[in-house]
């Protein structure tokens, strides 16, 4: 699945996402020969053994530590870091699109590494539901521990991009969790969540100081 696709060409669910947004707001140089092409002359040893010290010397690039993924056989190793689209930082309603599918790809980061820092960046502490979800990645990666799954698929987004008087603006997501597994240290399947039928969540943000934050984010409904 091409969520990205999805995203660009999802217009048929649309007016429906948008009846959600309605409820939701009432209850995320080379180097050759001497200079002029004369040919250059022997280098004598002294040179050619500084030559050859440097040579030695000089660092040698670092190979790019190779991604593994999560499996029953062991955690995840260097996980790839989503990067921020420039798009992202934009206050507008193609900003706010890109914002929430940003989070989203940091959310599956967390759960893959264990590492809520960087959705915890853009995530206000007011979002008591973020938090709890935060904690609960932080803590079953801790002594050992690993997840496997648990990926979000986006089929589709929608916003009206009309703020609250709080300055609050709501976009409803259209996605799927996969199954997501949970192993104690010893490599032992302590439990799984099954994959998610297909559900609208809404993800409240509000634009401020230059960036976006999100404030809430729950299953439509739910909130």
């Amino acid at each position: 699945m091409n969520r990205r696709t999805k995203f660009n060409t999802f217009t048929r669910a649309r007016s429906s996402l948008f009846a959600v947004l309605a409820v939701a707001a009432l209850g995320l140089a080379a180097c050759g020969g001497d200079a002029e092409g004369e040919p250059g002359n022997s280098a004598s040893p002294a040179t050619s053994a500084v030559a050859a010290e440097t040579a030695t010397s000089a660092p040698t690039p670092s190979a790019t530590p190779k991604y593994k993924p999560a499996s029953a056989e062991g955690p995840a190793k260097n996980v790839p870091v989503p990067e921020m689209p420039e798009l992202a930082k934009e206050d507008s309603k193609k900003g706010l699109e890109a914002f929430t599918l940003y989070w989203y790809d940091l959310l599956n980061y967390a759960y893959e590494s264990g590492d809520v820092e960087r959705l915890q960046g853009i995530t206000n502490e007011s979002c008591v539901r973020c938090s709890d979800v935060a904690k609960n990645i932080k803590e079953w990666h801790s002594e050992g521990r690993w997840q496997v799954g648990g990926k979000v698929e986006i089929d589709g987004t929608g916003t009206d991009f009309v703020s609250n008087s709080a300055g609050e603006y709501h976009v409803a997501i259209q996605l799927v969790s996969g199954e997501l597994r949970y192993y104690l240290a010893d490599g032992t399947l302590h439990g799984t969540t099954p994959e998610s039928d297909m559900q609208v969540d809404v993800l409240v943000a509000r634009y401020e100081e230059g960036s976006w934050q999100t404030v809430d984010v729950g299953v439509a409904g739910d909130m």
